[in-house]
């Protein structure tokens, strides 16, 4: 028998149990949603990375009607960091972590790497999920997040 849900999977690469992987799970988005949404969330954000936002989602496809998902699934996972990024800490000890409104533990990651460290810290501190976010090292805003749950 599985110890995951139906939702759920282990990420061999990243050693962590997946519930939730933005670059796995893309949303479906018709593109006239999309440049609505696009044209609005650079404005949200500090001046000094506004102009990166709104190049590379200027710089997007279409599959006919619908907006091409991995550009569908960048602008998501902008506009949950924005809404996201701060908080209050999160008592997670060794690893620098935030609250954020929703109620989620979150850290920051730069590119893929093993997580199984990440997520024993947070359930050995009582979080039963974290959000990992990812960017790379030059990259102000994150390419990625996955939920992942826990296991102390």
């Amino acid at each position: 028998m599985s110890e995951h849900t139906p939702y759920e999977r282990h990420d061999d690469r990243l050693n962590a149990d997946v519930l939730w992987d933005s670059s796995y799970d893309m949303p479906d988005m018709k593109g006239v949603e999309y440049d609505r949404r696009a044209e609005r969330l650079p404005g949200l954000y500090p001046a000094k990375i506004r102009e990166h936002v709104r190049a590379r989602l200027k710089d997007s496809g279409r599959v006919g009607d619908d907006q091409h998902p991995y550009d569908a699934a960048i602008l998501h996972v902008w506009e949950l960091y924005r809404i996201e990024a701060t908080g209050h800490g999160a008592h997670i000890p060794g690893l620098d972590a935030w609250v954020s409104d929703d109620g989620l533990a979150n850290t920051i990651v730069e590119g893929e790497s093993d997580l199984s460290r990440i997520a024993s810290m947070a359930a050995k501190a009582g979080w039963p999920v974290v959000r990992v976010w990812m960017r790379g090292e030059e990259d102000p805003l994150p390419y990625r997040f996955l939920l992942l749950r826990t296991r102390a």
